[in-house]
């Protein structure tokens, strides 16, 4: 072989090294997200060797933005009233009514996750194969267990309720029994619930199966409790409203939560996941594949606990987002006020580059400003889902209208706003945050100011 057969050879093998290392990036690249939400290659610190190397990869550019490399994982959790000794069996048999409807949503890019209830006896559009019609939430699953004959009908029934009646895209389900709850609390060992005085129960005449029962109470202040008093706990609403109830079941879960990262279980299943796998798999019942639980263990150990409850049946600024009614048939329903359901919504799903944002408005048009004010901080809150929007002093009468960003930090939130309201994201004026008492972005409405989509 001559020396210059001998340099082809060389490069030829170089090449053929280049071209698979490529091939193998880009395909962890596309994989990493997949297995691991919320992770690129180079936050999960796979390519940190290849840095030299100066090979396009693709990152997360827009968090909260709706991509396979950090869309939401957004979990249906239900608790279904199947009492103990029933079986919990894949067939029409189990059109149990929901007594718990939650969706936890995983935020894998802000590291976040927030848990929204649904008053079970809320009033919603039912839509089956045939026709649409109004019946209570809990409901929605038990009418596509009986329609197809099984769970997964049931899941896929309230899936499609969900998204036809809130837009949210369910991406998979977590079914639990009374029998289910009461193993997971036993299996941490409890949890410690600080429990206010509304919230408190005297003296209950409880039963799990209708059959035996047992004086329960649960007085205000801490109190600790297994897994059978979590439950009697969570679904008391003897006294009051499914609405306390709904509290009474978020207090149990935060408790859990803390208790779940305080005893190491999650740091366990990021370890172990295989053998968290198998303790669980029987008391719970799920479409999430193992191929995906340790990537879910990790996203959630990432949010460090940060847990926030929401519920729809909360008022907003006053006013009730939930009102009883009862129908011509003598059933008592929950009819809702679709603004405020909006607005908990926006809260829930924010988009990550606008969590915990801060955005003041002042009045610079002078004259009925105010009003207008109003109607631009209810459409930035209520329509584009802004967390924290308020009202600042009047400033001088100005000609046009001005958005100004405090620091570099929220600088799409502040681009987003201009061009929500037809204004050159070119046109922001950035300053320095001196202060951390200033917002991200104030706003300030001039003489030209239109309400934006009006």
């Amino acid at each position: 072989m001559t020396g210059a057969q001998r340099f082809l050879f060389v490069l030829a093998l170089f090449t053929f090294g280049l071209a698979s290392m490529y091939t193998s990036v880009a395909l962890l690249a596309r994989v990493t997200p997949a297995l691991f939400p919320g992770k690129s290659l180079t936050n999960l610190g796979i390519i940190k060797p290849l840095a030299k190397l100066d090979t396009p990869l693709v990152t997360i550019k827009d968090p909260g933005a709706n991509s396979v490399f950090n869309e939401r994982i957004n979990l249906l959790v239900l608790g279904v009233d199947k009492r103990p000794g029933y079986q919990f069996e894949d067939n029409e048999n189990s059109g149990y009514l929901t007594d718990t409807i939650m969706v936890a949503t995983i935020d894998p890019v802000a590291d976040t996750v927030s848990v929204l209830s649904f008053p079970r006896d809320m009033q919603i559009d039912i839509h089956t194969k045939d026709f649409v019609y109004e019946d209570r939430i809990n409901t929605s699953y038990g009418i596509g267990v009986r329609a197809t004959g099984s769970i997964k009908g049931g899941v896929e029934q309230l899936k499609l309720d969900m998204k036809e009646n809130f837009g949210i895209d369910i991406k998979h389900y977590i079914i639990l029994d009374f029998e289910g709850v009461e193993g997971l609390v036993d299996s941490i060992g409890g949890v410690e619930v600080d429990i206010p005085y509304d919230l408190s129960v005297p003296d209950w005449y409880y039963s799990d199966d209708d059959v035996n029962a047992t004086w329960v109470s649960f007085p205000p202040g801490v109190n600790q409790l297994d897994g059978y008093h979590a439950v009697a706990f969570g679904r008391h609403r003897e006294y009051d409203s499914d609405l306390k109830r709904v509290k009474r079941q978020q207090l149990v879960l935060e408790s859990a939560m803390r208790r779940a990262f305080s005893s190491g279980l999650v740091n366990r299943m990021v370890r172990n996941p295989r053998e968290m796998w198998d303790a669980y798999a029987g008391t719970v019942k799920t479409d999430i594949p193992y191929s995906k639980f340790p990537g879910y263990a990790v996203a959630l150990k990432d949010t460090n606990g940060k847990m926030k409850t929401y519920s729809l049946g909360d008022p907003v600024n006053d006013v009730p987002t939930m009102t009883p009614f009862t129908t011509d048939a003598g059933a008592s329903v929950l009819l809702w006020n679709a603004e405020n359901v909006q607005y908990w919504l926006n809260q829930v799903f924010t988009k990550a580059a606008y969590a915990a944002a801060s955005v003041e408005i002042q009045n610079g048009y002078g004259e009925d400003g105010t009003v207008r004010a109003a109607a631009l901080g209810r459409y930035l809150a209520y329509v584009k889902g802004l967390p924290t929007v308020y009202y600042g002093p009047d400033a001088a009468v100005q000609p046009r209208t001005s958005i100004t960003l405090y620091g570099a930090e929220k600088r799409s939130l502040a681009e987003d706003i201009a061009k929500w309201m037809g204004i050159s994201p070119a046109e922001v004026i950035v300053l320095a945050k001196t202060d951390t008492s200033l917002p991200d972005v104030v706003i300030t409405i001039g003489k030209d100011f239109k309400v934006p989509g009006g």
